[in-house]
This record gives structure tokens, sequence and C-alpha cells, in this order.
């Protein structure tokens, strides 16, 4: 199984295509409040990202019922059929997924705060799981540890086609730890995903390094 890792948490164009250029994303994740931003439609801002990019978008699903959450799925999935659908992790969610993924819909269950989400998710044969790390901090959750036992409860009912997706994450710090905790993958604001490639003094030796390089003869 090929596991896409690094998803980027955006809608907004100018900064997936900046990102997609260094060949590091391999997911896009976007949620109804970023799609909101943009002014556009959904099938407007897939249209859009499509020019540019070929992997998984994953976009969210909604309803209160199972049968509104499907119809909702539907709907995304003739926009385009490679689209991962956000489902809500709850009753309803679930047995949304259950019914949505025999019929070739790719769903990413989502809003996951506890565990045994993540374990019906998978055992329903969600191809993508994304619980939330910085969210479940804010209210006194330990979304690290979530995560951690997703990946224990994975292992021991041998689980593996599922991609386990560290969402709502806040900081570099919590990048590395969700990864060190199991996750197969992270889902990152395009801010975040800068700072995981730079650092204060990598900025300086590379200033330093080009004034120095000034001072050496053409060769």
């Amino acid at each position: 199984m090929s596991v896409p890792r690094i998803f980027l948490d955006t809608a907004d164009v100018e900064q997936l295509k900046d990102a997609v250029a260094t060949g590091l994303v391999d997911g896009i994740a976007t949620n109804p409040e970023k799609v909101a931003q943009t002014g556009k439609s959904y099938r407007e801002v897939i249209a859009e990202i499509r020019q540019f990019f070929e992997g998984p978008i994953a976009v969210q699903a909604v309803g209160y019922t199972t049968e509104e959450i499907c119809a909702c799925a539907r709907v995304l999935h003739e926009i385009d059929p490679m689209l991962a659908i956000k489902i809500p992790a709850n009753k309803a969610g679930l047995a949304a997924v259950k019914i949505l993924v025999p019929e070739g819909i790719r769903t990413n269950a989502t809003l996951i705060f506890n565990p045994t989400q993540g374990l019906f998710a998978a055992l329903a044969q969600s191809p993508f799981i994304s619980p939330f790390v910085g969210r479940a901090k804010m209210v006194g959750y330990d979304g690290i540890e979530t995560i951690r036992r997703i990946r224990q409860l994975f292992d021991a009912f041998e689980l593996n086609k599922t991609i386990l997706i560290a969402a709502s994450i806040k900081d570099v710090d919590q990048v590395i730890e969700s990864i060190l905790a199991g996750a197969h993958a992270v889902a990152v604001t395009f801010p975040i995903f800068e700072a995981m490639c730079e650092h204060p003094l990598t900025s300086e030796g590379v200033e330093s390094f080009i004034d120095v390089y000034k001072s050496i003869p053409p060769s």
C-alpha cells in the first residue's frame, strides 16, 4: 500500500500551488470553513486544484442522519471520484461509511476524539481516518495519546488497510509527536508546512555561505 504522508490543510489555491511545487505534498485536506473562505463552490475549488494536483483531496460531507450524510457524500463523489469524502465519526457517520465504501466512495472518517471511533471506522474499511490533535488539546484532551491508542487497536486487530492521518495540527512539535505515536500521515496548514521546511539557523547559514561564495574567484 502506497501511503500518502503529508496532507496540506487548506483550500487556498495559491498556498497549494506553492507547497505542491516542492514535490512534498501527497494530499490535500479541506473543510467547509476553508472552502467557504474562497467564496467559490466545491466544484470550482476542486477544478482549480486539479489543474496542478492529481492526488487525494479530502472534502467534508455533512448531515445529521446516515441518509443525509450518504446523500451529500454521493453528490461530492460525482464531482470527482478521486475525492476522499470526510465523514463525521459519530454513529450516523460510521453507519454511512459502512454504506458508502462498498459503493466505491473513498471515505475519510473525521472529527475523531475517541480511539474506538477510529477502530469502528477502520472496521467499516474507511481508507482514511483523521483523529484531531490540536482541537482535542484545546479542551483538555490528549490527542497524541488518542493516536497512539488507535494505532495499538489497529495492530491488535491487524487492521492495515486504513491510513491514520493526524489532523488539527497546531505546531511542528505536534507533527513530530503524532508520527512517533503511530500516525501514518499528518495534515498541516501552510504556515506549519513552511515551518517544517525552515529553521532560523538554516537561514543564517545560507546567508553566510552566499556572502563567502561571492568572495571566491569565478571558476
